[in-house]
């Protein structure tokens, strides 16, 4: 009976040494995987969270259509509070002022006079505007940094901002809903 447990336990021993002898731990089987030790936790993830970051920081600065009033080159109460807040912050930034294009001017001599062209000449006045504006409040090199082009982020579509809309209605009560950008301010210019 012992020489039968005895059997079991060298065939054991001799099985677990062959299991141990050819494994991973040999370079060249698993040399395929690269490094494979953990990393710390946000190593992977981290970077692309700042990627995210930069661009949303960088939103903060477009001067959007809706902040006009119409087809002008005045500014609304909101723009006119969005572009103090672009001067307080654009010494610390490397980004761009954005004027977003217009897209909502008549453009001559269409069949059906819709109000769904840009209006190349509008944009530039705008952006006249802006530098002057920046200029005036201590942004020294406001001519270098507006520009004229497309807003970073699309907009909202007429289901997608309806149903954004009614999210913020609803959840109120629970922390969600509206909220963002630079915050509330009021008054003019000068």
């Amino acid at each position: 009976m012992a020489r039968k447990y005895q059997t079991h336990l060298l065939a054991a021993l001799a099985t677990v040494s062959l299991w141990q002898l050819p494994g991973c731990s040999v370079c060249e089987r698993c040399g395929y995987m690269g490094d494979i030790r953990p990393t710390p936790l946000g190593t992977i993830s981290d970077d692309v969270w700042r990627k995210q970051e930069s661009n949303a920081e960088a939103s903060d600065f477009v001067v959007y259509e809706h902040e006009w009033v119409g087809n002008s080159t005045e500014l609304n109460h909101a723009g006119m509070d969005h572009v103090k807040q672009i001067a307080a912050r654009a010494a610390n930034v490397p980004f761009p002022i954005i004027i977003e294009q217009s897209s909502m001017s008549v453009k001559p001599g269409t069949k059906y006079g819709f109000p769904i062209h840009n209006d190349e000449h509008l944009d530039l006045a705008r952006r006249e505007y802006v530098v002057e504006a920046l200029t005036t409040l201590g942004v020294l090199d406001a001519s270098e940094r507006v520009v004229i082009a497309p807003a970073l982020t699309p907009g909202f579509r007429g289901f997608e901002a309806e149903r954004a809309f009614n999210t913020g209605f609803n959840s109120r009560g629970s922390g969600g809903g509206f909220g963002g950008g630079f915050g509330g301010g009021g008054g003019g210019f000068f």
